[in-house]
């Protein structure tokens, strides 16, 4: 039988959270009763990301682990695990599970009828248990409106970084230019453009370990939304 779902876990420097990941994940897939696999990759982490993931391929089936030599960024990363993926629905998380798995409960009822489900903070239904510092809630809002506005995309959370694609889709990631932050907006916005269904399902969300992006990350994911618009 055919892997019904792939997970995609992209890791950098993730040697805090990779283990209870795996474990977390595993427990709502096994609860499923499906076939699946657990992708990590890992993305030129300089910690003991890439000694735990080995390490727990080699007890648990379910798990492949790549490995990227260098840092690439974390649109890179999804797009190999993605790529690389035999699941008939493919679903990356973040490894600080700000997104529990258990999320992907809500997504079932969608299956039979989306092309891509996306998880949202902003939509009605959504749960925050545990807010970001007040400064990275006003740039995401900012962020959010821009996107809407400068792109025409017409969703109110492309950043919830818990999204699933069905294969049929998966052309979307070979056309992939964006290797950071902004990779979900190029995602959607060609999703948009080739008319897929979309569908966007409150969850509940925490932040976890302190993102990476910095505002002196602004103006190259401004560069990055330029390009898109062009």
């Amino acid at each position: 039988m055919p892997t019904e779902f792939s997970v995609i876990v992209p890791a950098y420097n993730e040697a805090p959270t990779i283990e209870a990941a795996v474990h977390e994940i595993r427990s709502t897939f096994s609860e499923l009763g499906c076939l699946y696999e657990i992708v990590i990759v890992d993305d030129g982490s300089t910690d003991e990301t890439a000694t735990i993931a080995t390490a727990l391929s080699a007890t648990i089936p379910q798990i492949r682990l790549i490995r990227h030599e260098k840092n690439q960024g974390k649109g890179t990363a999804v797009k190999t695990g993605v790529l690389a993926a035999s699941g008939i629905w493919v679903l990356f998380l973040d490894a600080d599970l700000a997104t529990h798995p258990s999320e992907f409960k809500k997504i079932l009822p969608y299956l039979d009828t989306a092309d891509i489900i996306m998880g949202s903070r902003r939509v009605l239904g959504a749960r925050i248990t545990k807010q970001q510092p007040f400064y990275r809630v006003w740039l995401g809002s900012a962020f959010n409106l821009f996107v809407r506005r400068y792109l025409g995309i017409q969703f109110h959370d492309t950043q919830c970084g818990f999204k699933a694609f069905h294969r049929r889709t998966l052309s979307l990631f070979n056309a992939l230019n964006a290797t950071g932050w902004a990779f979900d907006v190029e995602l959607l916005l060609r999703a948009q453009e080739k008319g897929y269904m979309i569908q966007e399902v409150p969850v509940t969300w925490r932040h976890g370990r302190e993102t990476r992006v910095r505002l002196a990350d602004a103006w190259s994911i401004f560069r990055e939304l330029l390009r898109m618009k062009r």
